[in-house]
């Protein structure tokens, strides 16, 4: 019971703490840093399913809201990043990837309303690395210093 009132605290944390971040941080043709899908990730193969997938639409919400984009435009796609990291045989460094893609959805399902796809694809690549790989070194070591998973 512990564990799981930790969780929950934590990833709560975590979307408050990734929404102010993703709005304090600087755009580059639009593009900013994507905390809440790198989070999202990461929940996705530390967590049981159910936890990952309330986290996953949790965090696409408060994108969205974020973004001012349509229902359920970033909460279906990290949605299919959280099956895409639990199910898949990708390795965990391919989905840095994610963020390019995200680029491509969003152009799919607004259109032109967010820019040019190839300079938000070169912008997001270097950006989404970048990202990942600290929010990852962060919460994993705020996962051991809140002892989840500890009795």
């Amino acid at each position: 019971m512990k564990n799981d009132i930790v969780q929950i605290v934590l990833a709560l944390l975590t979307l408050i703490l990734g929404c102010a971040l993703e709005e304090l941080l600087p755009k580059v043709v639009g593009v900013g840093f994507p905390l809440l899908m790198s989070a999202t990730v990461f929940v996705a193969l530390r967590r049981r399913i159910p936890f990952a997938i309330c986290f996953a639409v949790a965090a696409g919400a408060a994108e969205d809201s974020l973004s001012g984009l349509p229902p359920t435009t970033s909460a279906s796609f990290f949605l299919a990043i959280t099956a895409v990291a639990r199910w898949s045989e990708f390795p965990n460094s391919a989905l840095i990837m994610a963020y390019p893609l995200y680029q491509v959805w969003l152009r799919l399902w607004i259109g032109n309303a967010c820019g040019d796809v190839f300079y938000r694809i070169l912008v997001a690549v270097p950006f989404g690395v970048m990202t990942t790989f600290a929010s990852w070194v962060i919460l994993d070591w705020w996962d051991r210093r809140s002892a989840v998973g500890e009795s």
